[in-house]
């Protein structure tokens, strides 16, 4: 039985969504070591609404440095990628992401591919995917 918050939770998801939601394509892949990546038979390439943010991250990038030997650090600036998925979009996949597939975002200048480094699911239901942008192949 869904309660007051699941009905309010899915009337703001749905609201989201209309406003900010972009379509992508998740296609999944099987890993080998040594070899690229490659698609995964036994899962089936879908269409997915979510939340796509970008946005510039600064990372310090410590290595071992004793008393005051490293006055200073190295700032290495960056982007943080992730796609988010409502719980009633997750609900409705026949296979859940998983770490190496391919995200296309088709709605985009140039189609750019992301590659899932993590998924994480929230105690709602719903995932959040970290995403790196993979290379541009001729």
């Amino acid at each position: 039985m869904a309660s007051m918050f699941d009905d309010l939770d899915a009337a703001l998801s749905g609201a989201i969504k209309g406003t900010f939601a972009e379509v992508a394509v998740h296609r999944p892949r099987v890993s080998a070591q040594y070899a690229e990546r490659a698609a995964d038979p036994d899962r089936a390439e879908v269409t997915v609404h979510g939340i796509f943010s970008a946005g510039p991250v600064k990372d310090d990038l410590r290595g071992q440095a004793r008393g005051g030997q490293m006055s200073g650090t190295t700032k290495l600036g960056s982007t943080a990628a992730e796609f988010w998925i409502a719980k009633a979009q997750v609900a409705a996949l026949t296979a859940l992401p998983a770490k190496g597939d391919m995200i296309t975002f088709t709605s985009r200048a140039g189609s750019p591919v992301y590659a899932i480094s993590a998924v994480h699911h929230t105690d709602m239901g719903d995932l959040n995917l970290i995403l790196v942008r993979e290379d541009d192949v001729p």
